[in-house]
């Protein structure tokens, strides 16, 4: 049997200063291509709500609603990487300015829970924390695989965008 082809999603979660959350999720192919986009109206918890649960209720509404399970979940808000129930590896992804670290796939932990990744040629590795520290080699593999074809850091930019025009009442 072959192995299934690669599925990495984006979820973004942004509050307002009044609480009210917004999501986003976009599940790519290995390409970075989008195979679906989800995304939730604003929602304004009530403040036990939000303590309790804060961006959780709407990562787990956009997982649920996915048309397909992701194969890795890259999220951008630290506080959801605990919170998030999914049946994949879920990492926290973002920018270093650390200089290459070498040939693509090389790693260094410098903070203990970060891990540095080399996922394209020249460039800055990216920082990435795991919920499973058994997946940190998965979720690594991943973003190399991915780091091949385009910036894996770049999906997140769309998908911010595109709850910026839904939030601007642009959607179609």
């Amino acid at each position: 049997m072959a192995p299934s082809a690669a599925r990495p999603a984006y979820l973004v979660v942004h509050s307002d200063d009044d609480g009210t959350y917004v999501g986003g999720l976009m599940l790519t192919d290995e390409s970075g291509l989008p195979v679906d986009f989800r995304y939730t109206d604003p929602i304004t918890p009530t403040r036990l709500q939000r303590a309790l649960y804060g961006g959780a209720v709407v990562a787990a509404t956009l997982l649920k609603a996915a048309s397909e399970p992701p194969t890795v979940l890259l999220v951008e808000d630290e506080s959801l990487l605990d919170a998030i129930s999914a049946d994949c590896p879920v990492a926290v992804i973002g920018p270093s300015r650390v200089p290459p670290l070498g040939e693509r796939g090389a790693t260094r932990t410098d903070v203990p829970g970060e891990t540095l990744v080399q996922v394209t040629d020249g460039a800055n590795p990216v920082r990435i924390s795991v919920a499973d520290p058994a997946t940190t080699a998965e979720v690594t593999a991943a973003l190399v695989a991915l780091g091949g074809r385009m910036d894996p850091l770049e999906p997140a930019d769309r998908v911010r965008a595109a709850l910026e025009l839904i939030a601007a009442g642009e959607s179609v």
